[in-house]
């Protein structure tokens, strides 16, 4: 695997009329000459033209110092297409774009500019604007255009650590990490769409599991990616399907949320002396002696033992990650 280079992943299912703007754009990226860079077209179990589109464009124009090639994942669902493109990538810098995200030129190189100024970045992302071909978007949009994966997530480039999600459209990662925090021995709870189905969290599932290990999330505003959204994304009936799916997500990730609030509580405190004194500092709140909440000292005691105390399967699943076991 070489180290300057980048491995872009496009998962697709039946992405045929979406993926030529798609790939054009990355045939605009600049790179120096130096660098060198892939497209892993994952074709997750498509039944139209994608894989004849591909090749034709590709046949005609190949993007500056790169190789494009296409493998399959025949299991439905984004999660595991990209975890397919990672497993099948070259470089340490992963680069997911979708097969509706069109990135600005210097996408790719600057996503891989970004994971060298720091081994403790996890993640990264750019600034993700919306582009649709319908004449006005409706009335209802500007209030939800951050759940169409858009938006500017600060004011300028740096950490978004404390913001505690990337969007998984345009996500900048490391091969190594991703494989590691999804493989087999971490399944994962959400897997991302399936089809037609608008499931989601996926990306925001493994931004959280990157923070219970440590790791930080950066914001480069260079990185710049349309995301395209077709007329029949724009109608209430879509969109109140893609909140139930965040809706569905939130109420699984609320559980990493509340264990990265245990985490940066304890930060600075001798957990090991934490641990001795859980089962004392719990029965002092529930019997109401002291001034502490019983819930919060019996979680923080679940998430920092190192040996097995009952909780949820979910509660027990980001132990497990936590804890590396």
């Amino acid at each position: 695997m070489t180290d300057k280079g980048a491995s872009v992943i496009i998962c697709c299912f039946n992405s045929a009329a979406r993926l030529p703007e798609t790939l054009q754009h990355l045939n605009r990226q600049r790179v120096p000459d130096d660098f060198q860079w892939e497209i892993v077209l994952v074709n997750n179990a498509s039944k139209d033209d994608t894989v004849a589109v591909a090749q034709a464009i590709w046949s005609a124009q190949t993007p500056h110092n790169a190789v494009c090639r296409i493998v399959d994942e025949m299991q439905p669902g984004q999660m595991f297409a990209r975890k397919r493109g990672a497993k099948e990538a070259l470089y340490e810098c992963l680069v997911f774009c979708d097969d509706d995200n069109w990135l600005g030129p210097d996408y790719v190189y600057v996503a891989w500019e970004t994971l060298q100024r720091d081994a403790r970045i996890g993640a990264a992302g750019g600034q993700n604007a919306p582009v649709s071909d319908v004449a006005a978007y409706p009335d209802w949009f500007d209030a939800y255009k951050a759940y169409y994966a858009t938006g500017v997530p600060a004011p300028s480039s740096g950490d978004i650590t404390e913001r505690g999600y990337i969007v998984g459209a345009g996500l900048v990662t490391r091969k190594s990490l991703f494989l590691e925090a999804l493989s087999d021995r971490y399944p994962t709870v959400l897997n991302g769409r399936n089809g037609h189905s608008l499931s989601t969290g996926d990306d925001f599932e493994y931004i959280k599991r990157l923070q219970l290990w440590g790791y930080t999330l950066y914001y480069d505003e260079r990185m710049q990616l349309q995301h395209f959204i077709p007329r029949e994304r724009l109608t209430l009936a879509y969109r109140d399907r893609l909140l139930e799916g965040i809706r569905e997500a939130t109420a699984i990730l609320a559980n990493y949320e509340h264990a990265l609030y245990i985490l940066k509580q304890v930060a600075h405190k001798n957990k090991r002396k934490l641990v001795l004194l859980g089962p004392l500092r719990m029965f002092l709140a529930r019997a109401k002696l002291v001034r502490r909440d019983y819930e919060t000292e019996r979680m923080r005691y679940f998430y920092l033992a190192p040996f097995n105390v009952k909780g949820t399967p979910i509660q027990q699943s980001i132990k497990k990650f936590l804890h590396r076991n």
